[in-house]
């Protein structure tokens, strides 16, 4: 593995770190299959209690790698984005609760990995949203994910105004579980973590089971659709010219826009 995403497990908790830093963590098919092949491993651990996810430098993940996605047609980016989401729907399977910790970007794809965690904490900064119809396609994945969250009414206004919000207007809306400030990210999902891990296991287990269960939402047909409806949209010569002018902006930019994040560990 490139080490794309470093784990480490220490006292019962598993640490699962984004690690594409210069970009902003942005998914490619390589973060992605490393990420699974974690998570797939992880399932299998009896000596680990809960597992969370955060992002390396300054932002969560800031969506899917464009650049990436530009050279690929309608169905390459599809079948791409359709396993992003099966990558990530593996969290369904664990038996260990799984925790987001979120901060700087969480935009595109990078919320909609946060949303198939059991709990997503954020910092009081950070910036979270769903641009995909601005760029001119639907969100490939996790649509389901978020009407189970936040109500079908509050997924409208965030998919179809592509509006960008931060830690506390998301808790406000129930888009997070928790809002803390920039610097206290890791160390309060540390904590909630071994409360979690403080818990008999099979109690968690079979819980967060019979919940999955319970929401229709979150079924893989969903993300299916939602598939299916990306592809579509990424082959109107709209979505690829809107497409062209971002990537060509993101070239030509000097420098990120610096949103502070929490000091990783």
């Amino acid at each position: 593995m490139a080490d794309l995403v470093r784990l480490s497990v220490n006292d019962g908790i598993a640490w699962l770190v984004l690690n594409r830093p210069q970009v902003l963590n942005a998914l490619n098919q390589a973060i992605v299959q490393e990420y699974a092949a974690h998570v797939l491993a992880l399932r299998e651990r009896k000596d680990v209690r809960v597992i969370l996810t955060r992002g390396e430098g300054r932002g969560f993940c800031a969506g899917s790698d464009l650049h990436e996605l530009r050279g690929m047609s309608a169905a390459e980016a599809a079948s791409s984005e359709r396993q992003q989401a099966q990558a990530f729907a593996l969290l369904d399977s664990l038996p260990q609760p799984t925790i987001a910790l979120t901060h700087g970007y969480a935009l595109g794809g990078g919320l909609q990995v946060a949303l198939y965690h059991d709990f997503h904490l954020t910092t009081e900064s950070a910036t979270l949203g769903l641009p995909e119809v601005e760029l001119g396609w639907t969100p490939p994945w996790a649509l389901g994910r978020l009407m189970d969250v936040v109500g079908n009414s509050v997924a409208r206004w965030l998919l179809l105004t592509c509006i960008k919000i931060q830690g506390n207007q998301a808790r406000e809306i129930g888009l997070v579980n928790e809002v803390v400030p920039d610097d206290q990210l890791l160390e309060s999902g540390e904590a909630m973590a071994r409360q979690l891990a403080s818990f008999p296991p099979e109690g968690l287990k079979r819980t967060k089971a019979l919940l999955n269960q319970m929401s229709p939402l979150r079924q893989d047909h969903w993300d299916s659709h939602a598939s299916a409806a990306f592809e579509h949209c990424f082959r109107s010569p709209e979505c690829q010219e809107r497409l062209a002018t971002f990537t060509a902006r993101q070239r030509t930019r000097t420098k990120v826009p610096s949103t502070k994040g929490p000091t990783n560990k």
